[in-house]
């Protein structure tokens, strides 16, 4: 068609009268002669001739081509051939890798019909290797270690493996796409946990991995993770993970290490320190004083309804006094919010109170806070300076931290769900690594890291890859089995299905 097109397109262009323009007459600058000599027309004949041998050479390959040719499905149908990649897991009765398999061996089924494997890896073959690590707020304290691990895990690859690194926490970061440079990922390593933000979006990075850091990307792929299972802020739901999971060949390991406990102590503590909160108004001078009330009472009604509220006031430099105690009625706080003094006195007054750890210091200004400011709200309450911007910069700050205070009622709440949604959270990466042809592991304690990291590195070493043609229809789910066709006490794990896309 495209040179039917090509052909119209220039017939429709060219003017009545019009002739062709030869490509050797524009080299020469002139029109071609018409007279010919007798030589030229014997070459003319000679090339036609050759050109008739071609196309009858062209059209008996076709000839032949169209009878060696699967049959062709009925008009209006369309069947796609897609190679199939199946990752197995071959190992003894006693859990030892079986060498020396070969394509005869093995027994591939799809839906329960056999199929012809076509493709065969033995499991020497290197993978592409994404290594996701996860930096998130639960495992600060555990990322030296954690680091240290996945490096020796490097070294027990083999050479010819490709690996990449992946930051996983508030943000999904590829800190090192696929290479088989140890020493260049060992750095790399080091740059996990530099940032930190909230929350871990665990099913965003495996999902970023399956769809684009391996497009493109043939033959044999794994994602190994290390996490608690536990996703919090990701974009992708469950369901899109697992169709993901469906079309991609890769094999899933996780390294699931048990956070519940901490998770618990955690959102007690949260639950306690948000459900009471100190404000602190202070002014750096008589002019910013109903600048700061005014923020003041701004802030108060942006924060939860749940959250109770104590204000205290500084009488003089470094001397704090309650002058409300908690209570969860916003009028009552904005009423005295209009009595208390702003801008400390220059009178020695001694404190009597004790800042508590959930504590706001509301200022305008940043400069010299250790002479105005009491120092245990210093040392641990959240500063917030208004500064010399217009209203409408710091109440967009304002807002912004607002927002990130969680409602004691909804902490509560999900104290009461933790076991559950920890307990789903976990069936439900166990489930796609099943689903894969991989596994999880279960770590009793980091210092088990080793110990299961080198257990990933011999199960991609026990790992045959096996391909065929299927003409699957898009958009449907077809089950996969793996057989040894001979009977053996040999473990196998594979791949239970694929989705074409």
């Amino acid at each position: 068609m495209l040179y039917a097109n090509s052909w119209q397109h220039e017939r429709s262009n060219r003017r009545p009268g019009s002739r062709r323009t030869n490509t050797q007459e524009l080299k020469r600058g002139g029109p071609r002669s018409i007279l010919l000599r007798a030589e030229d027309k014997a070459a003319r004949m000679k090339t036609t001739f050759e050109i008739l041998l071609l196309v009858l050479l062209a059209t008996s390959c076709l000839l032949v081509a169209a009878q060696n040719a699967p049959p062709q499905s009925k008009p209006g149908f369309r069947v796609a051939v897609n190679m199939v990649l199946v990752n197995v897991s071959v190992t003894s009765a006693e859990g030892k890798r079986q060498p020396g398999l070969q394509p005869e061996h093995f027994e591939l089924f799809e839906d329960g019909v056999k199929q012809d494997v076509k493709y065969f890896r033995s499991s020497e073959a290197p993978f592409h290797v994404a290594l996701l690590v996860d930096s998130s707020g639960s495992t600060t304290r555990k990322l030296g270690l954690i680091r240290k691990a996945a490096d020796r895990f490097l070294g027990k690859l083999t050479p010819e493996d490709r690996v990449s690194v992946i930051d996983v926490a508030g943000r999904v970061q590829v800190v090192q796409g696929f290479t088989t440079d140890r020493r260049l990922l060992s750095r790399q390593l080091r740059r996990i946990g530099t940032t930190t933000e909230n929350g871990t979006l665990l099913r965003d990075a495996i999902l970023q991995v399956l769809a684009d850091l391996f497009r493109g990307i043939e033959g044999r792929k794994a994602v190994v993770f290390l996490t608690d299972a536990q996703d919090a802020g990701s974009k992708c739901r469950i369901e899109q993970l697992k169709q993901a999971v469906y079309v991609s060949d890769a094999v899933l390991y996780a390294l699931l290490v048990n956070t519940e406990a901490d998770l618990q102590k955690a959102m007690e503590r949260a639950e306690a320190g948000f459900s009471r909160m100190a404000l602190v108004v202070e002014a750096s001078s008589a002019d910013r004083v109903e600048d700061v009330r005014e923020a003041a009472r701004f802030l108060v009604d942006l924060l939860p309804a749940s959250v109770q509220i104590c204000l205290a006031e500084h009488r003089a430099p470094r001397r704090a006094m309650l002058l409300l105690p908690y209570t969860d009625h916003r009028a009552q706080v904005k009423e005295s919010l209009a009595h208390a003094s702003v801008q400390p006195r220059l009178t020695d007054t001694v404190s009597s109170w004790k800042a508590p750890v959930s504590t706001i210091l509301l200022t305008d200004s940043s400069s010299d806070l250790p002479q105005r400011i009491q120092a245990d709200i210093l040392g641990q309450g959240t500063i917030l300076v208004l500064g010399k911007r217009a209203a409408e910069e710091w109440q967009k700050d304002l807002r912004e931290f607002a927002r990130r205070i969680p409602a004691p009622s909804d902490l509560r709440q999900s104290l009461k769900e933790l076991p559950a949604k920890y307990r789903d959270g976990r069936q439900e990466i166990t489930a796609l690594c099943d689903h894969s042809g991989g596994r999880t592991f279960d770590l009793l304690g980091m210092s088990d890291l080793d110990t299961f990291y080198q257990q990933v590195a011999e199960e991609l070493r026990r790992t045959y890859s096996l391909g065929y043609y299927s003409q699957a229809a898009p958009g449907q789910y077809h089950r996969l089995e793996v057989k040894l066709s001979k009977a053996s006490q040999a473990n196998i794990r594979s791949r239970r299905g694929f989705l074409v896309p």
